[in-house]
């Protein structure tokens, strides 16, 4: 399974492989070749990018994650791979199962309360304030969190992280900031759903995320306690126009060390012990999930 690199291609250019590797030919530049089992996701960033059949097929069946954005920056289309587990039916009981069950709530309390810990670990590390209120909260949390307490720190967490006059827009934002953490947000989503998706799991089938009308429901629980760290990068880097530099910079965050009981991952390494700790939850093995306390990151900003 492919867990080392996130590849970002801006400018025109040609994919087709080459003797089992990803070949990149773009003008004016020499080219560059990748082993696709060394892709984690690939994010096609420019409208004239050739890619053939061939090259998407032997991405997926190396288990990387293909992303295609919009002229605003903005994903949208993913391709998935679904053959890394032939336990797709099993799975799909367990997780209808788990509805019927108590487990269902207190899993979802679990990731709230990573999610809640993990902001004010950020607000602490930032040295800005608010982060005792967040961490009370935290130990507050009900199964199910029937007492909002993901709302109430959302908006305690956004008026202290940001300036006073930033407001959190999820469609369409231009402005940096937002621009910023959407495109990040977006690339961490992609990591968890094609974790998921190679754990044999349906993404549709989510614990606290329940719309009808999304297919990645269960990625967008498992992204909440690993949000930090794209708040993180947001927060130690520049934050002027979002361009191309600004995007590639961002990109850096794969190579966060994440605390996960106590030890050290990568993170695409981490959200393979997360999803790995949900299977276990799933069989019957394990009760709590294995989910982000911390993370390490740079001392100084990123350029």
């Amino acid at each position: 399974m492919s867990a080392h690199r996130i590849l970002l291609i801006e400018n025109p250019a040609r994919l087709h492989v080459d003797l089992g590797r990803l070949r990149i030919e773009c003008e004016g530049m020499p080219d560059a070749f990748v082993l696709p089992r060394d892709i984690a996701v690939l994010c096609l960033h420019h409208h004239s990018i050739q890619v053939s059949v061939y090259s998407l097929r032997v991405l997926a069946e190396a288990g990387a994650g293909i992303i295609v954005t919009d002229a605003s920056h903005h994903p949208c289309a993913w391709l998935l791979p679904t053959n890394g587990n032939g336990d797709l039916v099993r799975r799909l009981r367990q997780q209808i199962q788990l509805d019927t069950t108590p487990t269902k709530n207190a899993l979802w309390q679990q990731l709230v309360q990573a999610r809640l810990r993990t902001q004010a670990e950020n607000l602490r590390s930032l040295k800005r304030n608010g982060a005792l209120r967040l961490e009370r909260l935290a130990d507050e949390v009900q199964p199910g969190d029937i007492g909002k307490c993901e709302g109430q720190g959302a908006r305690h967490y956004w008026a202290h992280l940001f300036p006073e006059n930033f407001r959190r827009e999820k469609l369409g934002a231009d402005d940096p900031i937002n621009a910023r953490l959407n495109f990040g947000y977006a690339i961490l989503r992609s990591m968890i759903a094609r974790s998921l998706v190679m754990g044999g799991l349906n993404p549709a089938l989510g614990l606290g995320h329940i719309s009808t009308e999304n297919a990645f429901n269960l990625a967008d629980d498992f992204i909440e306690p690993f949000r930090f760290i794209v708040e993180r990068h947001v927060c130690q880097g520049d934050q002027s126009d979002f361009d191309s530099q600004a995007r590639k910079h961002l990109l850096q965050l794969v190579k966060t060390e994440v605390v996960l009981e106590g030890s050290g991952y990568r993170l695409p390494a981490a959200i393979d012990e997360t999803i790995a700790s949900y299977l276990r939850v799933l069989d019957g093995r394990a009760k709590n999930l294995a989910l982000p306390t911390g993370g390490r990151f740079p001392d100084n900003p990123w350029p």
